[in-house]
C-alpha cells in the first residue's frame, strides 16, 4: 500500500503554506485537499521542525480529534475518537506504504518505529474511515508517514542532543544523474518520566537507508531497509507482580518499488516488502500470588515469572496502476496479497499464518470545473473467515477556486486480531480463565457521514479547514466477562456513536517561513449493548458491570481539546516557536473504575534555535527544548493507579547539529 506517486517530487514547501495542499493519501491519487474525499491533516516537515517533538506520537497532538496519552516515557497510546484502550486498534499506521500494524497485538509499537523523525518529509493523517483505500484497520482514520526521497538528500549532519533526552545521529547523502542514495543512523533515549514510580528508561539505535535507481526515463527503482533494536524499561514500585526489568524489540524492514512512468502521467507501480519484529520480555508474572512472595532475581518458572517471547512477520506484494480515462478523469486501481505470520506462545499457544488479499479502485470524475466526485471501494478477505466490501462517496463543490465544501460517506472495518482470534483457552498470560467465543467474531463496521469547508484567503495568508460527522459504530468487539462462571471471552458486544465539530486555521506571513496554526476538536460519543454478555441476565453483578461501562463511555473522548502553534523567524537566523496543547479530561474504557482518570491537559511548549552559516557547504544549528514549561503536571494513562498518578512534569533538552 503505497499512495506516493513519481509526482510527489514536484511538491515543494510552498504547496503547504500557500493555497491547498496537495496530498496524495485519501484516494490514492495526487490530488489538492480541495478535491479529496476525507478530511486530511498534513504535517510538513517544517511543521515538525517548529514543534520541537521528537516522536510521532507527539506529532499527532496537531491532529483535531486525536487523542494521544502515555503510560510511561516509552508505550506511547495514540488513537482518533478517544482512547479506548492501550493499542491504535482502529486506524492504519503507514510508513512510505508499508503497515506497521502489528498482527499478535493489532496495534503499533511505536516506540521501536525504524524512523528517525528528522527523516520524516510529511505526515498525512485522514480523519475518517478509509478501509476503500487501505483496507481492514483503516477503521477511524491513517496516518502515513512519508520520509525523504533519496534524491533531496546530498550532503550530511552530525547531531546530538542532551537533556532528558539524549540523542545522536548522522546521516549522509549523494545525488547522481541515475543514482542517489541516503543513509542515517541514530541513537534516541529518554530517562524516564518518573523513575521512582516507573522503570521507564529506554534506548534504541536504529538505522535506515534508502536508494533510487532511475533505469530510464520512464522506470525506477527505489530500495529501503532499516532496522530497530531497543531496551525499555518496565515495572511499577511497590508491585512486586510487575518487577523492574528491562525488555527488548527489535524490528527489521526490506522494500523494493519498482515504477513506470505511462504517456500523460500514467503511472504503474509494483511494491514488495516485508517487516519482521520480535520482543522479549525476561519476568512476565503469570501467578500474582506467587510474583508477590518472589525475591528477583529469581529462577522465573520456580517463583511465578515467566519468558515472553513474541515475534511477527509480514510480507505484501501491490500491483498500483493510475491512469486518465478521460481528460477529466482519472482511476487507480490494484491488489494486493499479505502473509501475516505470529509465534505468541503464552497467548495463543501456536504460531499461526493468515493469508489476505485486497482488490481495490477509486475514481476521481471532474463532473463539471466546480463539481468533483470520488467514488471508491475495497475488496479484501481479511484470511480470518470475512470477505469486506467498503465503499466510499464524496462530493466536492467548489463555490470559487479558493472555497470548497465536501460532503462524504465513508465505511470501514476492523477484522478480529490474531489475539481476539485464537487466543487459547489455557493461555498461560491469563491463567487459564479464557473461553473460547461461543460464535465466530465478526469485523466492526463503521459508517461516517461528514460536511467539511476549506477556505483559502490568499491575501490574508489564511487557510480554514472545518468538519462536522457522525460515526456509528457496530460490532464492536468487547470482552465477555465471566462466561459460565470461568472465565472472560470476546464477543461482538458493543455499539457507538461519535459525533463532533473539527476546525484548523492557519496564519502564514514572511512567505510561508512564520505562521500560527490552530486546531480546535468538541466532541461527544455514547456507547450501548449491541448484544448480552452471556451471563447478563443470570447476574446482577454483570448488568451493574457493564452498566457502569456504557455509563462511562462517554467519557472516553475528551468534549473538547485543541492545539496552537506560533513559529517565528526572527533576524540573525533565530527561530521561536511556541506550542500550547490542550485536553479535557478523559477516561479509558478498559480500566477498572478505582483507576484515577487522566485529567485536564493544558501544556506549554516552547524551543529557540539558531543558526550558524559557516560558508557555502557548512552550518550549525542549536536548539533549546522546553516541554510543559509551565509545570502543568496533568496525569495520564494508567491499568493502575501507581501509573495512573504519576505525573508529566517539566522536561528539557539541548540540541546541536553540524550539516556539511
Amino acid at each position: 500500500m503505497q499512495p506516493c506517486s513519481s509526482e510527489e517530487s514536484v511538491i515543494t514547501e510552498e504547496y503547504y503554506f500557500h493555497e491547498f495542499p496537495v496530498v496524495l493519501s485519501p484516494s490514492r491519487l495526487h490530488q489538492p485537499l480541495s478535491d479529496a474525499p476525507n478530511a486530511v491533516t498534513v504535517i510538513t516537515n517544517e511543521i515538525i521542525k517548529a514543534s520541537g517533538f521528537r516522536s510521532v506520537p507527539d506529532l499527532m497532538r496537531l491532529v483535531p480529534g486525536m487523542y494521544v496519552g502515555y503510560a510511561d516515557a516509552n508505550n506511547p497510546v495514540v488513537s482518533l475518537n478517544g482512547s479506548m484502550d492501550g493499542f491504535s486498534r482502529r486506524m492504519q499506521v503507514l510508513i512510505d506504504g508499508r503497515s506497521i500494524y502489528l498482527p499478535p497485538f493489532s496495534g503499533v509499537n511505536w516506540a521501536n518505529l525504524p524512523l528517525m523523525i528528522e527523516d520524516i518529509e510529511r505526515i498525512e493523517v485522514v480523519r475518517g474511515p478509509s478501509s476503500a483505500s487501505y483496507g481492514t484497520n483503516s477503521f477511524f482514520g491513517v496516518i502515513n508517514i512519508i520520509t525523504r526521497d533519496a534524491e533531496n538528500q546530498s550532503g550530511g549532519s552530525v547531531s546530538v542532543t542532551r537533556g532528558n533526552a539524549s540523542d545522536a545521529s548522522a546521516r549522509i547523502g549523494k545525488s547522481g544523474e541515475q543514482f542517489d542514495f541516503h543513509f542515517s543512523v541514530g541513537r534516541r533515549s529518554d530517562q524516564g518520566l518518573n523513575n521512582a514510580t516507573l522503570n521507564d528508561q529506554n534506548a534504541t539505535n536504529l538505522f535506515n537507508v534508502r536508494s533510487n535507481y532511475r533505469i530510464s526515463n520512464t522506470d525506477s527503482l527505489d530500495v529501503q531497509l532499516g532496522g530497530s533494536n531497543g531496551t525499555y524499561g518496565a515495572g511499577i514500585a511497590g508491585f512486586p507482580d510487575s518487577a523492574f526489568r528491562d525488555t527488548t524489540a527489535q524490528s527489521n524492514f526490506q522494500q523494493i518499488g519498482w515504477s513506470h512512468l505511462w504517456h500523460a502521467s500514467d503511472e504503474t507501480k509494483l511494491t514488495y516488502y516485508r517487516i519482521n519484529s520480535s520482543s522479549l520480555d525476561p519476568y512476565l508474572c503469570i501467578n500474582i500470588p506467587t510474583c508477590r512472595g518472589a525475591s528477583l532475581p529469581a529462577i522465573p518458572i520456580a517463583q511465578g515469572f515467566v519468558q515472553q517471547s513474541v515475534s511477527s512477520q509480514r510480507d505484501e506484494l501491490e500491483l498500483q496502476n493510475t491512469f486518465h480515462t478521460a481528460a477529466n478523469n482519472r482511476l487507480v486501481w490494484g491488489a494486493s496479497a499479505r502473509r501475516d505470520y505470529a509465534n505468541y506462545p503464552l497467548l495463543l499457544g501456536k504460531s499461526y499464518t493468515l493469508n489476505s488479499w485486497q482488490a481495490f479502485a477509486h475514481d476521481e470524475w471532474h463532473i463539471t470545473n466546480s463539481t468533483v466526485l470520488n467514488i471508491g471501494t475495497m475488496l479484501e478477505d481479511d484470511g480470518v473467515g470475512s470477505k469486506n466490501k467498503t465503499p466510499r462517496f464524496s462530493l466536492n463543490y467548489h463555490i470559487t477556486q479558493q472555497h470548497t465544501v465536501r460532503a462524504g460517506v465513508s465505511t470501514a472495518t476492523r477484522s478480529p486480531g490474531m489475539g481476539e482470534e485464537f487466543m487459547q483457552a489455557n493461555n498461560t498470560i491469563l491463567g487459564g480463565a479464557y473461553v473460547p467465543p461461543v460464535a465466530p467474531l465478526r469485523p466492526e463496521k463503521v459508517l461516517s457521514k461528514e460536511v467539511g469547508y476549506l477556505g483559502d484567503f490568499h491575501s490574508l495568508g489564511l487557510n480554514v479547514d472545518t468538519r462536522v460527522y457522525v460515526e456509528r459504530v457496530s460490532n464492536m468487539i468487547a470482552l465477555d466477562k465471566y462466561v459460565n462462571g470461568v472465565g472472560d471471552s470476546f464477543k461482538n458486544l458493543l455499539a457507538a456513536e461519535y459525533k463532533g465539530f473539527e476546525a484548523t486555521v492557519k496564519y502564514s506571513w514572511d512567505e510561508g517561513h512564520s505562521f500560527l496554526s490552530s486546531n480546535y476538536t468538541y466532541q461527544r460519543t455514547s456507547g450501548s449493548l449491541s448484544d448480552y454478555p452471556t451471563q447478563y441476565f443470570n447476574s446482577p453483578f454483570i448488568r451493574q458491570l457493564y452498566q457502569f461501562y456504557i455509563n462511562q463511555f462517554g467519557q472516553t473522548v475528551p468534549t473538547q481539546s485543541g492545539s496552537l502553534l506560533l513559529s517565528q523567524m526572527l533576524p540573525d537566523n533565530w527561530q521561536f516557536s511556541l506550542g500550547y496543547y490542550v485536553r479535557g479530561g478523559v477516561r479509558v474504557l478498559n480500566v477498572a473504575p478505582d483507576i484515577t482518570p487522566e485529567n485536564a491537559v493544558h501544556r506549554l511548549d516552547l524551543r529557540i534555535a539558531k543558526t550558524f552559516n559557516l560558508d557555502k557547504q557548512h552550518s550549525a544549528n542549536v536548539l533549546l527544548i522546553v516541554q510543559n514549561a509551565l509545570q502543568d503536571n496533568f496525569t495520564k494513562y494508567g491499568t493502575t493507579n501507581p501509573v495512573a498518578q504519576a505525573l508529566f512534569s517539566r522536561r528539557g533538552w539541548l540540541t546541536a547539529t553540524f550539516n556539511f
